[in-house]
Parts: structure tokens; sequence; C-alpha cells
């Protein structure tokens, strides 16, 4: 999985994303795990939940006192859970690109063995598709990541 082409196109998929300068701060940086990484995906994703929640308190409002109304009130706070959002997509996308960063480092540092960003990944999707969402990921950056204005060589 981690190949030196993967890692290629990890550096500069991450450069293109970040811009070159700050790619390279985030590269050369001396602490090598990717807590911090691993930390904002994870904050990304709970954002993408509360926004669901949102959106559930909106159409919901107060729950009524009798039991049958609260059924109805736990069916529409399901529901609205499923709701697909626009825009939402981005986080799981930025999610997803921040841990493959993350897992970049830690190969990079040889602490592959303790990556919280790999061990989410895993979680999150299974072992046996994470070269697949890994792959995904990569092309997400590509064409779904909003890039922010950047030094551009």
């Amino acid at each position: 999985m981690t190949t030196d082409g993967w890692k290629a196109t990890v550096a500069q998929r991450s450069s293109d994303l970040l811009g070159s300068a700050l790619w390279d701060e985030v590269r050369t940086a001396r602490h090598s795990d990717c807590a911090p990484l691993a930390a904002a995906a994870r904050k990304l994703l709970e954002a993408q939940d509360q926004t669901h929640a949102l959106v559930a308190d909106i159409l919901v409002g107060k729950s009524p006192a009798d039991r049958v109304g609260r059924c109805l009130v736990e069916l529409l706070r399901n529901y609205a859970t499923k709701i697909p959002i626009p825009g939402e997509q981005i986080f799981e996308v930025s999610a997803r690109a921040l841990r493959i960063m993350g897992i970049y480092r830690c190969t990079v540092a040889g602490e592959l063995n303790r990556c919280e960003c790999l061990a989410d990944l895993v979680q999150a999707v299974g072992k046996d598709k994470l070269k697949e969402v890994i792959s995904i990921g990569l092309d997400d950056w590509a064409d779904k990541i909003p890039r922010p204005a950047v030094d551009r060589p």
C-alpha cells in the first residue's frame, strides 16, 4: 500500500492542495506523528454529524409529551439524519485527505504501526477496502476538494 509511487503521489497531491511552501513545512516538521491530522479529520466528521442533527432539530421541533408523538418524532429525527445535505460530501473527502496525509507522514517516519490516521481509516472502512478507499481519496483530492489560494511555482 505505501509504495514509493504511492508516497510520491501523496506528496504531489498534498503539495498541489496546500501549496509547495506549506506542504514542505508539513513534510519536514520535526513531529512525525499524525495526531493533529487525525484529530482534525475526526472533527470534520463530527461537524457533518452535527449538521445532520441540526437539520433534525429544525424538522422535528419540540418533542410532544404523548408516546405516539414521541415515536413519530424519533422516526422524523432518524429520517432527517439521512437527508443529503448539499456539500456534505466535502466533510468526508476532506477527512479522508487529512488521513491520507497523516498516513504518509507516519510511513515516512517509520511509524505506521502507531498511525492514528491509518487506525481511524481502517475502523471507518475496514481492512478489506482500505487500499480502494485510499485510491479513491487520492482521486477525490484532484476532483472535489476546494483549493485555497496558495503559492504556485
